[in-house]
């Protein structure tokens, strides 16, 4: 009987039989309380648990720490290359401004050559002999006065602000005769 019994509580227990053969009540089982061992497992479960969460932070805050020096030495990389190609740039400047300067001196050269070689008596000869000109007489002379502000547009180089050459000097001077 008593096996009896016992296999009918185990029954109640799983679940299986709901109707009590007599008069007696199963005992309600009392409220669960933790067994102490498992309290310290779970306490020790969680004390894990926060122990990787810690350890995740520590990661994730190297892992930003880590990305924020990439960050600032790429940037010292990029100031640093962009300084090299802005000194590179003023060298190349400062070798055409030269080379321009000694090209500008050399045609000064040349030009100061060739107002010492220009005879203008020879030049005078040769246009009346080989090429039949003659000197304009007075009468086919006329004088135009062309207002400052005419029609025509004109467009100043940075050549024609500089002082006038020799050459130039020169022809202003015949065209005055």
């Amino acid at each position: 009987m008593a096996a009896n019994q016992r296999r009918r509580r185990d029954d109640f227990n799983r679940g299986t039989s709901y109707y009590t053969y007599g008069n007696v009540a199963y005992e309600l089982q009392p409220d669960y309380t933790p067994h102490p061992l498992h309290e310290e497992k779970r306490r020790k479960e969680e004390e894990a648990r926060e122990a990787r969460a810690e350890a995740r932070e520590r990661r994730i805050s190297t892992a930003k720490m880590i990305l924020a020096a990439l960050v600032l030495f790429a940037g010292c990389i990029a100031f640093m290359g962009m300084h090299v190609l802005v000194a590179n740039e003023e060298i190349s400047l400062r070798k055409q401004k030269s080379e321009l300067a000694d090209l500008k001196a050399g045609n000064a050269i040349l030009e100061a050559e060739l107002t010492e070689k220009l005879d203008m008596d020879f030049i005078k000869e040769e246009a009346i002999k080989r090429l039949g000109m003659a000197e304009p007489q007075p009468y086919q002379i006329v004088y135009i006065d062309v207002p400052k502000q005419s029609y025509t547009v004109q467009h100043a180089d940075d050549e024609a602000e500089q002082e006038p050459s020799v050459l130039s000097k020169i022809s202003n001077i015949v065209k005055k005769d």
